[in-house]
C-alpha cells in the first residue's frame, strides 16, 4: 500500500482526473425506488469499451461439436457420463440434462495441431520430466513411453502410470458424482528409480478448448475482480494467462517489475498486475447454455492456473484453453561455489497430493454469476468464507498518514504529517458534513515514520501521538461506532529499517531475497523480504504489546514465499500455516488487503479490493467475480480515490460492484510529501478532499443501503454499458455508464446514473 508503486503516467493520468471532479447531483428520493444521475461527461465510449467493463453480448444457441463415435461408456452418474477412447487416451463428458459433449480434440478433423500437440490436447494427463541433462521433457499417456492401466468402476477409476525406460511411475483417480468429475494423485504412489526427475502433472489440458470462434463464449479467470477472456480468432499474443496460484514464490521464481508490460497490457494505467488469489476458473460454450467451473481443491499453492487464447504462444495452436498444471519440482539456480550458479530441478519432490473438481453448469446457471454463487457456496460449506449477516451500513475507508521518514542531504529525519490531534479534528469535520461510518487506519504511527522505523519494535512516534494520544483517538472513533486500526508491513522492509544479514530471508540460491523496482530516483527501490522466523516474531510481539489495537497487515495476505535461510528452512506450505496459526492467536482484528484464499476466514475487512482485470490484452472483459464471491462475508474496499480513482465511472464501479470507498489523507500540505518515500502520492491533503469523501461517501451508501449482509446473486450487462446487479435480499441495483437513457423493467435509468429497486 504505502510503496512507491505509482509510474509516471500513473500519476499525470490522476492528476487530470482530480482536475475535472464534479460533485454527484443527487436526485429526490421516490418509494422504494431510487434514480440518481451525475452530471459529467467524463465517460466516454472508450472507457465504457475497454476490458475495464462487461461487454454486452448475446450468443446464438450452442450444438456440440463433438461426439462420442469412438469411445466407450465408462463412468456414469445421474447427471454425467464418462466415455473413453484408448487409443487417444482421451475423454468425454455427456452432461445428461442438455445432452451437451463436453471433450478435448476432435481429431477426426483439421486442426492445424502437430503429433506433439495433438498428444497434448487429448491426453487425460500430461506429465514433465527432467532428464539426466535436466532438461524438461513433456508427453502425454498415449505416446509410448508410458503404459497406462485402468481399473473402470462406475464412481472412481484408478490409473497406474508406469514409466519403465524413465524409471517414473504413479497412480491417478478419476470420481464421478452428480455434476462433478474429480481427478487427483495420492503423492505416496509416485516412484522414481532412475536418474529421471517428475517436474509437472496436469490434467486434460484441452477440455472445453474451442478452435477460434467455432463457439461462442469464454474463459473465466480470477484475475483482478475477475476477467474474461472470449473466444476469437488466432491472435499471436506474446504469452497467455499462466499464474501460480497465490502468486509467485519469491524464493524459487523470478518476480516481475510492475513497468514491465510486455506488450500483453494496456499502458494508459500502469498499475501493478494481479496475483492469483483464488484457485479456480470456468469455461462457458453459450452464455446461460453450457458451462464448467474448474476448482482445485488439493496442492494449490504449488499449481499453476492457465488460460490460453487462441494463437497465444504458439500462433498454430488455434484452439482457447484453460488447465491447472501442478509442479513437483522447480528449475532453480543452484550455488555450487562463491561465484557460480547452475540451473538444476529441486532435490526433493513438492508435497501436492493434487486434486481438481470440474462441476458443470447448465441453463441460467452457466455463466460467470452461476459460477459465483456456486463457488461462494463452496467457501462457505467449507468455512473459507463465513457469512456475516446484516451489517451496520456502508463505511468509508479513511488511511490516515501519520508520519514518513524525510530523506536528508547527510541523515534522514522525520516528516511528521499528521498529528494524533490534527486527525482527530480531520474526523470530527466528516463526522458533522454526514461520514458517520468511519473505518479509520494510521499509518506512520512508529517511530521514525511508516519507512523508517526499526523492525520488530512497536514504539509510538511521539510527534505522531503517544500511546495513551492514540488510544484517546481510537476511543474517539469507535464511541461514535467506527472502527480503528494501526498499519503494520510485517513482511517487507527498505534496507535502513533491518540488518539485512541478520534479518532479510534467502532465496533457493541463498541469495538475500528482494525485489527491485529499476527506479534510480526512488528514496528505497530495493525491497527486502523478512525471514520467516523474524516475521512470525514479530507479529507475536505486536499480538502481546498492541492487544488493544486492531490491525492491519500489509501483504500478508497476498504473498506467500518459501525461506532458505541455512538452518531455519521453511516452505510455502508451512510458512502459510505458521501465518494462520499466530493469526489464531490474535487478540485483535485483522485487516488485509488483496486477499490469498486462505486468509479470508480471517480478515475483518479487505482494503484495495481491485475493481477490473490485470487488463491484459487479451482479457476482453471485467467483472466483479471476486466482490460476488465475497459480498455479504466480509466488508471490502475500492482503490484510494484520491490515488487515480475518482471520476463518474469509478464511483459507480463502486456502486456496481457492491464496494465501499477508500481514502488517503493527511492534515500536512502535498509538498510535505517531496524527499519521502510517499512522494508520488501526490495529493493526500484533507482539506482538497473533504467535500470530495463526504459525496462520495453519501451516494454509496445511498446506492447500497439496501444490499447490506446481502449476496450478489448476478451480474449481467443487459445493453452496452447498463448493468443489472441482483442481491439475494431481492435488491436490484441498475447502473448506467452511457449518456442516454435506459428503459428497465423497473423503470427510467439516468445517463451516468443508477437505479434501486426493492431490497430491505
Amino acid at each position: 500500500m504505502l510503496k512507491h508503486k505509482k509510474a509516471i503516467v500513473c500519476a499525470v493520468v490522476a492528476v487530470l482526473v482530480s482536475a475535472i471532479f464534479v460533485t454527484a447531483a443527487v436526485t429526490p428520493k421516490k418509494e422504494k425506488v431510487e434514480n440518481t444521475q451525475y452530471n459529467s461527461g467524463m465517460i466516454t465510449e472508450y472507457e465504457v469499451a475497454s476490458n475495464r467493463h462487461t461487454k454486452f453480448v448475446l450468443h446464438d444457441t450452442v450444438v456440440s461439436l463433438l461426439t462420442t463415435d469412438g469411445f466407450e461408456q465408462k463412468m456414469e452418474s445421474d447427471i454425467l457420463s464418462l466415455w473413453y477412447n484408448s487409443d487417444e487416451e482421451s475423454i468425454r463428458v455427456v452432461d445428461k440434462r442438455s445432452g451437451y459433449i463436453w471433450g478435448c480434440v476432435d481429431s477426426s478433423k483439421e486442426t492445424g495441431l502437430n503429433k506433439k500437440w495433438s498428444e497434448s490436447a487429448n491426453s487425460i494427463c500430461y506429465i514433465s520430466y527432467f532428464n539426466n541433462k535436466n532438461s524438461e521433457v513433456s508427453a502425454g499417456l498415449s505416446n509410448n513411453t508410458f503404459s497406462p492401466k485402468y481399473t473402470w468402476k462406475e464412481k472412481e477409476t484408478k490409473c497406474k502410470v508406469t514409466a519403465k525406460k524413465l524409471g517414473i511411475s504413479f497412480s491417478f483417480s478419476i470420481k464421478l458424482a452428480g455434476e462433478k468429475i474429480t481427478f487427483s494423485i495420492d503423492d505416496k504412489s509416485i516412484k522414481e528409480t532412475g536418474k529421471n526427475k517428475l517436474s509437472k502433472v496436469s490434467f486434460v489440458n484441452f477440455f472445453g478448448s474451442v478452435y477460434e470462434e467455432t463457439i461462442p463464449g469464454y474463459i473465466l479467470v480470477p484475475d483482478g475482480s475477475g476477467a474474461l477472456i472470449r473466444f476469437s480468432q488466432a491472435k499471436a499474443y506474446n504469452s497467455g494467462y499462466n499464474k501460480r496460484v497465490y502468486g509467485n514464490d519469491a524464493a524459487i521464481n523470478k518476480t516481475q517489475s510492475l513497468n514491465n508490460l510486455n506488450g500483453n497490457r494496456n499502458d494508459d494505467y500502469a498499475t501493478d498486475e494481479y496475483s492469483l488469489s483464488l484457485p479456480m476458473w470456468g469455461m462457458v460454450h453459450g452464455e446461460n447454455q453450457n458451462g464448467f467451473m474448474a476448482t482445485v481443491d488439493s496442492g494449490e499453492s504449488s499449481a499453476i492456473i492457465s488460460a490460453i487464447p487462441a494463437g497465444a504462444e504458439t500462433v498454430s495452436v488455434k484452439f482457447s484453453r484453460a488447465y491447472a498444471t501442478f509442479v513437483y519440482r522447480n528449475l532453480y539456480e543452484k550455488r555450487v561455489s562463491n561465484s557460480k550458479t547452475v540451473s538444476e530441478p529441486e532435490d526433493k519432490l513438492n508435497t501436492i497430493n493434487p486434486e481438481i473438481t470440474y462441476t458443470f453448469l447448465t441453463g441460467n446457471d452457466a455463466n460467470y454469476s452461476g459460477m459465483a454463487n456456486l463457488y461462494r457456496e463452496k467457501l462457505l460449506k467449507e468455512k473459507k468464507i463465513i457469512k456475516s449477516g446484516s451489517q451496520k451500513d456502508v463505511s468509508v475507508l479513511l488511511n490516515v498518514i501519520g508520519s514518513e521518514v524525510k530523506q536528508g542531504s547527510i541523515s534522514n529525519g522525520l516528516e511528521v504529517l499528521t498529528t494524533a490531534d490534527e486527525a482527530k479534528k480531520m474526523l470530527e469535520t466528516l463526522y458533522n458534513d454526514g461520514v458517520a461510518n468511519q473505518n479509520v487506519i494510521l499509518s506512520g504511527w512508529t517511530k521514525g515514520g511508516y519507512s523508517g522505523y526499526k523492525y520488530g519494535k512497536t514504539d509510538f512516534e511521539k510527534k505522531v501521538g503517544t500511546r495513551s494520544g492514540i488510544e484517546k483517538l481510537r476511543d474517539f472513533i469507535t464511541n461514535k461506532g467506527g472502527k480503528f486500526s494501526l498499519v503494520l508491513n510485517p513482511l517487507s522492509v527498505n534496507k535502513d529499517q533491518i540488518n539485512i544479514n541478520r534479518q532479510a530471508a534467502l532465496n533457493a540460491t541463498t541469495n538475500i531475497m528482494k525485489f527491485t523496482i529499476p527506479n534510480k530516483t526512488l528514496m528505497y527501490p530495493d525491497t527486502y523480504y523478512v525471514r520467516q522466523s523474524e516475521m512470525m516474531n514479530f507479529m507475536g510481539r505486536v499480538n502481546e504489546e498492541l492487544s488493544d489495537f486492531d490491525m492491519f497487515y500489509e501483504k500478508i495476505a497476498s504473498t506467500a514465499y518459501s525461506d532458505y535461510t541455512v538452518g531455519k528452512e521453511i516452505d510455502r506450505d508451512t510458512a502459510i500455516n505458521n501465518l494462520l496459526s499466530t493469526i489464531e492467536k490474535s487478540k485483535q482484528r485483522i485487516m488485509v488487503d488483496y486477499s490469498n484464499l486462505y486468509i479470508l476466514n480471517k480478515a475483518s475487512a479487505i482494503v484495495g479490493l481491485p475493481v477490473s482485470s490485470s487488463q491484459y490484452l487479451y482479457e476482453t472483459d471485467s467483472v466483479p467475480f471476486m466482490q460476488m464471491v465475497l459480498r455479504g462475508s466480509v466488508d471490502y474496499y475500492s482503490p484510494y480515490s484520491n490515488q487515480g480513482f475518482y471520476s463518474t465511472a469509478s464511483v459507480l464501479k463502486m456502486i456496481e460492484y457492491g464496494s465501499y470507498p477508500s481514502f488517503m489523507i493527511m492534515n500536512a500540505d502535498n509538498f510535505a510529501l517531496y524527499n519521502t518515500p510517499l512522494e508520488n502520492y501526490f495529493s493526500i491533503n484533507f482539506l482538497n478532499w473533504r467535500e470530495k469523501i463526504s459525496s462520495v461517501y453519501l451516494e454509496v451508501k445511498e446506492a447500497l443501503s439496501k444490499t447490506e449482509g446481502s449476496s450478489i446473486i448476478s451480474h449481467k450487462a443487459v445493453a452496452d454499458g447498463v448493468y443489472r446487479i441482483e442481491y439475494e435480499n431481492g435488491c436490484v441495483i441498475w447502473v448506467n455508464y452511457m449518456n442516454s437513457e435506459y428503459i428497465s423493467e423497473d423503470g427510467a435509468v439516468a445517463p451516468k446514473g443508477y437505479l434501486v429497486k426493492g431490497g430491505a
